[in-house]
C-alpha cells in the first residue's frame, strides 16, 4: 500500500581473516548474532536513528550487538521484508573486522555472537532473506571483491559565490557547506578513511577538515585535482590514490569529476556541492560505486 510504514535499518556482512588450520574452507569467518526474543540466527544489524546516515548506523548498530569494530567495504544491496507493523527495509555491507573488539556481554537483544565459516552460516542462518545476503558475500568472497580498496570523491560543500573582493582559492564555504562538512565525518568514519587529500581552494579543505580532525591526521594538498588542473595531472594523481592500500578521500571541484571519473574507470557522476560517490575498487577493476548519504 502507497501510506504502509517502511522502517529503515541497516547492517553488515561482519568477516575476519581465519586463522590457517587445516580446513578445507580457510578463507575467512563471519559475525552471527543470536537474538533471544525470537530465538533467531541472523547477521548484525539495527534500526537507523533520526538525522542518522546508512553507514554511520551500520558500523554503530554492528558495534552495539556485537562489540566489533568495523570498516565497511562493498554494498550487498537492500532486503525488504515484512514485519509486525509495515515492511523493513535493510541496507547491508561487507563489514571487514579491524582493531580490538569490546568484550561481548549477553543481553536481552542479542545473548550470543559466534563467528563460523562460510558453510557453518548457511546451516545456522535462520532466514532466508540472510542466506541469500550469504551467497552475495560468497560471491564477491569468490571474485576476492570482499577485499576491495575504498576511494571516495567529494565535491566541495556550498561556497561563498565567486567575488572580484575575494581570489577563487580563498572563497570559503558557507553555513550550509559547514553543516555539510559536518554531516561527511560520521560516513567517512564509517568506511574507516584514513588519508584526506583535497584541491588547494580552501573550500574543498574545509569540506574535508572536520573528518581531518577527528581522527587527528593532516589534509594532503594536491594541485592536480584543483580546478585549474589537466586530464594528464589527474591521471597521475589518481594512479597513486588507487594504489593506497588505506581507504582515501578527495575533495574536489565540478569540472574536475569527469576527468576524476574517467581516470579511474568509472560513468561521470554529477555531484551537487556537497555530494560524493564511494569507488570499491581491487587491482585496476572497479566492483561498485555507491552515493554518499
Amino acid at each position: 500500500m502507497a501510506n504502509e510504514q517502511v522502517t529503515k535499518a541497516a547492517g553488515g556482512v561482519v568477516w575476519r581473516k581465519r586463522t590457517p588450520s587445516g580446513r578445507v574452507e580457510p578463507r575467512v569467518d563471519l559475525l552471527l548474532i543470536h537474538r533471544p526474543s525470537y530465538d533467531d540466527w541472523s547477521f548484525p544489524k539495527g534500526k537507523i536513528d533520526a538525522g542518522e546516515s546508512l553507514q554511520a548506523a551500520a558500523v554503530r548498530e554492528i558495534a552495539e550487538e556485537t562489540g566489533a569494530r568495523v570498516r565497511l567495504g562493498h554494498p550487498l544491496g537492500e532486503l525488504n521484508f515484512r514485519v509486525s507493523g509495515g515492511l523493513k527495509s535493510v541496507t547491508y555491507w561487507t563489514a571487514r573486522a579491524v582493531g580490538e573488539a569490546e568484550p561481548f556481554a549477553p543481553n536481552k537483544e542479542v545473548d550470543e555472537v559466534r563467528w563460523v565459516g562460510v558453510r557453518e552460516a548457511r546451516k545456522l542462518l535462520t532466514y532466508d532473506h540472510d542466506r541469500e545476503l550469504l551467497e552475495s558475500f560468497v560471491d564477491l568472497l569468490d571474485r576476492k571483491a570482499h577485499r576491495t580498496r575504498t576511494l571516495v570523491v567529494q565535491r566541495h560543500g556550498k561556497a561563498a559565490a565567486r567575488s572580484e573582493a575575494v581570489e577563487d582559492l580563498e572563497r570559503p564555504l558557507t553555513t550550509v557547506g559547514a553543516s555539510q562538512a559536518k554531516a561527511l565525518t560520521p560516513v567517512l568514519a564509517a568506511y574507516g578513511v584514513g588519508r584526506v587529500i583535497s584541491s588547494p581552494a580552501l573550500r574543498c579543505a574545509q569540506t574535508v577538515e572536520p573528518y581531518a580532525h577527528s581522527i587527528s591526521t593532516f589534509i594532503e594538498i594536491d594541485d592536480r585535482i584543483s580546478e585549474g588542473t589537466t586530464f594528464g595531472q589527474v591521471q597521475r594523481s589518481m594512479a597513486a590514490m588507487l594504489d593506497r592500500k588505506r581507504p582515501v578521500v578527495l575533495c574536489t571541484h565540478r569540472p574536475t569529476l569527469p576527468w576524476i571519473f574517467e581516470a579511474i574507470g568509472t560513468e561521470s557522476y554529477d555531484l551537487a556541492p556537497g555530494e560524493g560517490i564511494v569507488v570499491h575498487h581491487r587491482k585496476g577493476t572497479v566492483f561498485a560505486v555507491e552515493t554518499l548519504a
